[in-house]
């Protein structure tokens, strides 16, 4: 077969596929649908991937793949999934605005409940008065079930709900302490709806036994605005940096424990408002590009001037709250808060990526490519890609499931744990010992905000 140069229709770029001929016969055409996202990848990938070096070469791959499977054929074993590639949607698409996790009820093999992980501020599930730490046990009269999990919650239509509580009670038998959940009311949960999902979830001042001003944020995702008000995010993080200073906040407790990653400024931000007042307009890091890219090489600073209407808060000590699902960009932030040593991580340890990607979207804007483009570095110009952070307290939120808690409660697992840090009643350690005796089998986590994030610029 001839091969042949071939120009894709809305691409800025030539490049060569063996087999477009057949016979004499020009069949570009036919195949350019089939090709065109995937050579649009990799032309984006050679030029803009850091590690563009260690990709096959195109007559190494086959370009009739999903876009998807074509960018695993074509990373780096350096890439750790980093990278990715998404669908674009004109508009938001409906959910019901929670997050959740299965549990097998205890005596019935085939029957779960749903524990309640995360809800939405103004989501049908907000209206219908659902909370973190509630738990569901029959959805329209039926019992949850494996096969019927997904249908039962992604119907999009309106649902009646069967609640529960979580109760440790003995056990009639034995006498064991055990934890059972036990029907508590019901709740009409609305249709599926676009919600605004704002990253700052929520906020408070807490004093401590000590008399210690901590501020409380749960930041969900980096996320500086909307399209619309591209600071909206940023700005509220300013506005909630006024009130902890009027309050006088010294402490920062930063729960990320659901933050999958966003934006590196977002990054710089928090930073230039949580630094010591001492070292704003300091270096904080910088960023390193290919070498087709190196123009773009900078530095980065804890920047006085991305604070803007809000205030730096000067902390004393910060505690960041995570879990098995903080990932992207938050293991990017450690790194740099760490030459500081005045935070602690509570929780889980935390990967490294110790890497951005950026966003490019194809001609037709169906398809968002985000591939890895640069590697961070903190003032002490160390990455820590590839490693993780390891906790000053190890706490697991499901170990006593009686302090699954909303957002905001003293009593709360992670919430606790910090309070009693900063108090003094609680020692940190490298680890505590897990004792899930009175935990339920964790089966089945489904989330319902399946956006991947990562850290882009």
């Amino acid at each position: 077969m001839k091969t042949r140069n071939i120009l894709l229709t809305l691409t800025l770029f030539i490049t060569t596929l063996p087999g477009l001929t057949s016979c004499g016969v020009d069949r570009w055409q036919e195949y350019a649908a089939e090709t065109e996202v995937d050579q649009w990848i990799a032309e984006v990938m050679r030029e803009n991937y850091l590690w563009y070096k260690d990709m096959p070469k195109d007559k190494e791959l086959n370009f009739f793949i999903a876009p998807d499977a074509f960018l695993k054929a074509v990373v780096s074993k350096e890439d750790n999934n980093t990278s990715y590639i998404d669908t674009l949607y004109k508009e938001p698409l409906p959910t019901y605005g929670f997050d959740y996790s299965l549990y097998r009820v205890a005596d019935n093999d085939t029957a779960y409940n749903a524990l309640v992980t995360y809800v939405l501020p103004q989501s049908p599930a907000a209206a219908a008065g659902l909370k973190r730490g509630d738990w569901i046990m029959q959805v329209n009269d039926k019992v949850i079930t494996s096969k019927n999990e997904s249908k039962l919650f992604e119907t999009g239509l309106a649902l009646s709900l069967q609640l529960g509580a979580y109760t440790v009670q003995a056990d009639p038998e034995t006498q064991e302490q055990v934890g059972i959940v036990v029907k508590s009311g019901t709740a009409t949960l609305g249709a599926a709806a676009v919600v605004e999902d704002d990253p700052v979830h929520h906020h408070q001042v807490i004093t401590t036994a000590n008399g210690t001003k901590a501020g409380y944020i749960v930041y969900s995702h980096f996320t500086a605005g909307t399209a619309t008000n591209p600071e909206q995010y940023n700005d509220r993080l300013r506005t909630i940096s006024r009130e902890f200073a009027e309050a006088g906040v010294t402490h920062l407790i930063l729960d990320m424990r659901y933050n999958r990653g966003g934006s590196l400024a977002c990054t710089q931000l928090l930073c230039a408002l949580v630094a010591p007042k001492s070292l704003l307009g300091s270096p904080l890091g910088s960023l390193t590009y290919n070498d087709k890219q190196a123009s773009k090489n900078s530095a980065l600073m804890f920047d006085s001037q991305l604070i803007g209407s809000g205030s730096n808060l000067n902390i004393t000590q910060g505690f960041i709250l995570s879990s098995g699902e903080t990932a992207g960009v938050s293991g990017v932030l450690l790194n740099l808060l760490l030459p500081l040593e005045r935070w602690a991580l509570v929780g889980s340890s935390v990967s490294c990526s110790g890497v951005a990607t950026d966003r490019f979207d194809n001609p037709q804007g169906t398809w968002s490519l985000n591939p890895v483009v640069c590697e961070v570095f903190n003032s002490l110009k160390e990455s820590g890609r590839g490693g993780s952070f390891t906790t000053a307290q190890t706490v697991n939120e499901t170990t006593d499931l009686s302090k699954f808690l909303p957002f905001g409660d003293k009593n709360e697992a992670l919430l606790g744990t910090v309070i009693g840090l900063i108090d003094g009643t609680i020692k940190p350690t490298k680890a505590v010992a897990q004792t899930p005796s009175m935990k339920v089998k964790e089966v089945i986590h489904t989330p319902s905000r399946k956006t991947k994030e990562n850290t882009t610029l």
